[in-house]
C-alpha cells in the first residue's frame, strides 16, 4: 500500500470478531472506530483509542499529536475536532512499537528519531497493514519542536527501545515519555548503571514537570526521584534483594468477561496476549508461580522472563516504587 496525502482510514474488517471493552463497560468490535479525549491541562488532551494513548498539544497557531496508537478510524480527524480553529499537520513519535505507530500515515509529516525508522511498521493488528512511506523528519536529543507558544524539548534517553524520545512541555509542566518512563513501574532492560544515568538526567529536569504522560497513562512525576533512589540502592550492593517471583505491577486492565456472543473480549488499550501461547512459554521457562500470581493472565512484563536473560529477572519495591531489572545487568560491560 502506497501512502497518499489525506487518505482515509484503513480497513479493519479483519478484526471484526474481536471485541474491546473500555473502563465503563462499553464493548464494541475492534474494527469500529472509538475515541475518547480527556483534557489534562490547558491546551493538552489525552486520547484513548486502541494501543497506547495519544496526546494532543495546542500551540498558538496549530495542534500537534504525540503517538498514533493502533485503533480503527480517523485519529487525525478526531484530534482536529478538539480544536477545530487550528490546523493539525504533524505528529511526534516517541518510539517505533506498533501500538504507537499504526496511524502515523494519517499525518502529513511524522517526526521521529532515525533509529525508529526501520521498525515503524505495525504488525500488531491481524490483517491490517498501514503504509510506511509517509514523509518523515528525523529529530535528535536537544532539538526543539517549534510549536509556537509552547516549544517542546526533545530528549533521547533510551530504556524501553533504541531511538526512544521524550518531549518536555514546560508550559503545562508535562513530560511526554512514551514507554521509556512509566510511573507505575520502572523497567530497566539495560544495565542498572545505565538506567541510573538516564534517571539522573530526567531528574535534573524535574523542576520543569509534574506529570509523566506515558503511553499507558498519567503518573505523578515524583516517581522519578523514587526510581533514582532505588537504582542507587541496588548499585550500593543490594542487587540480591530483588525478588524473582512477583506480580507485574501494571495498570493494564483485564476485560470483565472473556467472551460475548462467541467472540473474544479484550480490555481496550491493554496488550492482547491471551490465546497466543505465551502462557505456555512462561510455564516452560519455569515461571508458573509468577503466572499464578497474575491470576493466570499473561502480562507484557513477562516478555522479559522469556528472553535469554529471563532467569536473572528481579523486582525491587522501595518506597512504593517498583523497579524491575536483570541481576546479570547491574553494571555496564
Amino acid at each position: 500500500m502506497e501512502w497518499k496525502k489525506g487518505m482515509g482510514p484503513l480497513d479493519f474488517s479483519s478484526v471484526d470478531d474481536i471485541l474491546l471493552e473500555d473502563a465503563s463497560g462499553d464493548i464494541r468490535p475492534q474494527s469500529e472506530a472509538y475515541f475518547k479525549a480527556t483534557k489534562i491541562a490547558d491546551g493538552v488532551w489525552q486520547v484513548l483509542s486502541d494501543g497506547d494513548h495519544s496526546y494532543v498539544v495546542e500551540g498558538d497557531d496549530e495542534l500537534i499529536v504525540i503517538d498514533a496508537g493502533m485503533g480503527a478510524g480517523n485519529l487525525r480527524e478526531f484530534c482536529q475536532s478538539l480544536c477545530p480553529e487550528k490546523p493539525l499537520y504533524r505528529m511526534l513519535l516517541t518510539h517505533c512499537h506498533g501500538d504507537h505507530t499504526l496511524n502515523c500515515y494519517q499525518f502529513d509529516c511524522v517526526y521521529m528519531h532515525k533509529d525508529s525508522y526501520e521498525g515503524r511498521e505495525c504488525t500488531m493488528v491481524p490483517g491490517v497493514k498501514s503504509p510506511i512511506d509517509y514523509p518523515v523528519v528525523f529529530i535528535k536529543d536537544g532539538d526543539i519542536i517549534n510549536l509556537k507558544g509552547r516549544p517542546l524539548e526533545v530528549i533521547n534517553c533510551e530504556e524501553h527501545l533504541k531511538g526512544g524520545l521524550q518531549f518536555l512541555d514546560r508550559k503545562s509542566r508535562i513530560l511526554f515519555c512514551g514507554d521509556e518512563l512509566n510511573g507505575n513501574f520502572f523497567d530497566s532492560t539495560i544495565s542498572v548503571e545505565h538506567s541510573y544515568r538516564n534517571l539522573l538526567r530526567w531528574n535534573a529536569l524535574r523542576p520543569y514537570y509534574d506529570i509523566l504522560a506515558a503511553g499507558n497513562d498519567l503518573h505523578d512525576a515524583s516517581y522519578v526521584e523514587k526510581y533514582v533512589k532505588a537504582a542507587e540502592y541496588i548499585l550500593s550492593g543490594h542487587e540480591n534483594e530483588g525478588v524473582a517471583i512477583y506480580k507485574p505491577h501494571t495498570t493494564d486492565r483485564v476485560a470483565s468477561i472473556a467472551k460475548l456472543d462467541g467472540k473474544r473480549v479484550f480490555a481496550r488499550r491493554a496488550p492482547k496476549f491471551v490465546g497466543v501461547g505465551f502462557e505456555e512459554k512462561v510455564i516452560e521457562a519455569g515461571f508458573e508461580e509468577s503466572l499464578k500470581l497474575n491470576d493466570g493472565n499473561f502480562s507484557f512484563c513477562f516478555l522479559r522472563k522469556l528472553g535469554p536473560d529471563g532467569i536473572f529477572d528481579r523486582e525491587l519495591i522501595l518506597d512504593g516504587a517498583h523497579f524491575c531489572y536483570f541481576l546479570n545487568k547491574i553494571w555496564d560491560k
